[in-house]
C-alpha cells in the first residue's frame, strides 16, 4: 500500500479515534477537512485495502450502513460493540471483554467441531448512547 497523503490521513483518523466505527461518507468528509480530499471511489478503495491488510474491521450497522473500525489486535479478538439507534455511532465495549472472548471461543470451537469453516463472530448491542439519551448532559460536558 502506498503511503499517499490520503492514506496517511485515513490512518490518522482511525488512530485518533480508535473506538469509533466510521461510515464511508463520514470518512470522506473527515479526509476533506484534514486537507486530503478524495472522491467516494478512492475512499472505498483505501478502505478495502486496509481491511484486506487486516488493519480495519468491516461491519454493517442496523441502518444497513457499512462501517469500518480498527481491527482488534492480538488477544483482543472480536470486540463486542454498542450501536446507538439514534445517531448510529458505534463504540467498542471493553468491560467484561475477557468473559466475552472466552464465550466466543467456545462458540467458535463448537461450530468448528461441527465441521464449519472460516468462522467469524460479530456482536452488537443496540440502544441509545449517552449523548442521544441525555443531550443536555452532553452539552454541559
Amino acid at each position: 500500500m502506498r503511503a499517499t497523503r490520503a492514506t496517511r490521513a485515513l490512518a490518522g483518523l482511525f488512530q485518533a479515534q480508535p473506538e469509533v466505527a466510521f461510515s464511508e461518507s463520514e470518512l470522506e468528509t473527515a479526509l476533506a477537512t484534514a486537507g486530503a480530499p478524495v472522491n467516494k471511489v478512492t475512499v472505498y478503495r483505501m478502505l478495502d485495502r486496509f481491511a484486506a491488510a487486516g488493519l480495519l474491521h468491516k461491519q454493517v450497522d442496523a441502518a444497513r450502513v457499512t462501517r469500518y473500525a480498527l481491527a482488534p489486535r492480538g488477544k483482543e479478538g472480536a470486540a463486542p460493540r454498542f450501536e446507538c439507534d439514534d445517531c448510529h455511532r458505534q463504540f467498542r465495549l471493553s468491560q467484561g471483554s475477557a468473559k466475552v472472548q472466552t464465550a466466543l471461543k467456545q462458540v467458535l470451537q463448537a461450530l468448528a467441531t461441527a465441521g464449519h469453516e472460516s468462522l467469524a463472530v460479530d456482536i452488537a448491542v443496540r440502544g441509545r448512547c449517552a449523548g442521544c439519551a441525555h443531550p443536555s448532559a452532553g452539552a454541559a460536558a
